[in-house]
């Protein structure tokens, strides 16, 4: 740590004082094999993510970075014109949802929550403890009150909720074709079935996001994408939040 780095820190002003916080956190972090944003990146500044996340509130979610990938492939749907109804299959509190609809902008193109509202189902062996959690994956975690994310999107009309097990929610959804799907389910068994279900039915140019590609937590879902994609054209791309982005060729 440097004189002028603590003095910029405790007694600097504006984008001074935040440029040497980064620069100490991102030293920090690296003695912990941590990596921390840098401090420049358009999302983490005042603008458009930060606007939605002071609307969304104290909420639990998807952190920023998620978030904004999320919003940014939403408005990229919407201006390339990418037909279909929007998805999510994994819903908890609703958060990634309230930036995909802001970023889509579009209150005339359905968006179809899927979720058991009840937390996880039961893991399998390969969702097992890897190392980076206390606790293994148990059938209930990550459970909620599914009034909140119905509160939290009461200004969408267009939403549309699918309460129950993938892949029974999707029940009704058979002729549908979509522009963006967003899996978020953590486990091996119901990844395989989200994207076994959507991706047949991706239009042209439509985009599947997945959030725990590249998540150590999660190594189901990783393994139930790498083996789908396997005798695929289409590929996932891993993107440094965890998430991973499939473009429909």
């Amino acid at each position: 740590m440097t004189v002028r780095n603590w003095w910029l820190r405790h007694l600097g002003s504006g984008d001074a004082k935040r440029r040497a916080w980064s620069k100490h956190l991102a030293r920090v972090a690296h003695r912990h094999a941590l990596h921390l944003y840098s401090y420049h990146l358009t999302w983490t500044l005042p603008g458009a993510a930060r606007d939605i996340e002071a609307r969304w509130g104290d909420v639990p979610g998807l952190p920023l970075d998620a978030c904004q990938l999320l919003y940014s492939v939403a408005c990229g749907v919407t201006k390339r014109g990418i037909v279909g109804d929007t998805a999510e299959a994994g819903v908890r509190f609703g958060k990634s949802s309230f930036f995909i609809l802001h970023g889509l902008a579009d209150r005339t193109r359905p968006h179809h929550l899927c979720d058991s509202f009840e937390g996880l189902s039961t893991p399998g062996e390969i969702d097992a403890d890897r190392g980076f959690r206390r606790e293994q994956w148990k059938a209930g975690d990550l459970a909620v009150d599914e009034n909140v994310a119905r509160e939290k999107l009461r200004d969408f009309p267009q939403c549309v909720f699918h309460r129950g097990w993938i892949p029974d929610c999707f029940a009704g959804l058979e002729d549908k074709r979509f522009a963006l799907v967003h899996v978020d389910v953590d486990l091996y068994e119901p990844t395989r079935d989200a994207f076994a279900f959507f991706y047949p039915r991706m239009t042209p140019g439509g985009v599947m996001v997945c959030d725990d590609y590249g998540l150590a937590t999660c190594p189901g879902a990783r393994k139930a994408i790498d083996e789908f994609f396997a005798d695929k054209p289409n590929a996932p791309i891993e993107l440094p939040s965890g998430q991973a982005l499939i473009v429909n060729s």
